[in-house]
């Protein structure tokens, strides 16, 4: 083994010399900066942006996918609301010449009844030709009503009259439509 050395032994008792529980101080940190560290983040975000475009073109892509998808829903919607106005009025005016042709019809009926109250009265008495006077003219005033009235105005009175009298819309209804299957089965078997 060498002999230590003058120096070696001078730093080996400098060393021995300090007392050992001495620990470095600490460096004190510099103060945080609140404008510095908000701001960090937008930066990082701005840099991330740079770095990648495809999300830059997604991102309008989507955009772009969205102002067109809106634009053919309006203009969906506005051709569904064009369709439903067409329809509504191509039935209300199916439903006007219906009633115009209701009113036709019953207004025959009334002149068929009234045409034929002098044969009842022949046949079966006057009693009973009052009787076919009295529903040709109930059955005039139906078609005049039917004629003059807008379908509005027929559809409320037809609902309040059911209320009224359901017994008697029911019997009319069975009556009409005895009525009409007859005129129908009779128009059918002269062809």
């Amino acid at each position: 083994m060498r002999a230590p050395d003058k120096n070696e032994e001078d730093d080996v008792m400098a060393k021995a010399a300090t007392p050992a529980t001495k620990k470095a101080a600490p460096r004190p940190k510099a103060p945080a900066k609140p404008a510095a560290t908000k701001a960090a983040p937008a930066a990082k975000a701005k840099a991330a942006a740079k770095d990648h475009p495809i999300r830059d073109q997604l991102a309008v892509t989507r955009d772009t996918i969205k102002a067109e998808a809106s634009k053919k829903a309006a203009s969906i919607k506005e051709d569904a609301t064009s369709f439903a106005n067409q329809a509504s009025a191509k039935a209300r005016e199916a439903a006007t010449k219906g009633k115009d042709k209701a009113a036709e019809t019953v207004g025959s009926l009334a002149k068929m009844l009234e045409d034929s109250a002098d044969t009842v009265d022949s046949k079966f008495g006057k009693q009973y030709g009052d009787y076919a006077r009295s529903a040709a003219t109930t059955v005039a005033g139906l078609a005049s009503s039917l004629d003059q009235k807008d379908l509005d105005e027929l559809a409320g009175a037809t609902r309040d009259f059911v209320k009224k009298s359901p017994a008697v819309a029911v019997g009319a209804a069975a009556v009409i439509g005895f009525v009409l299957a007859r005129m129908l089965k009779g128009g059918s078997s002269n062809d």
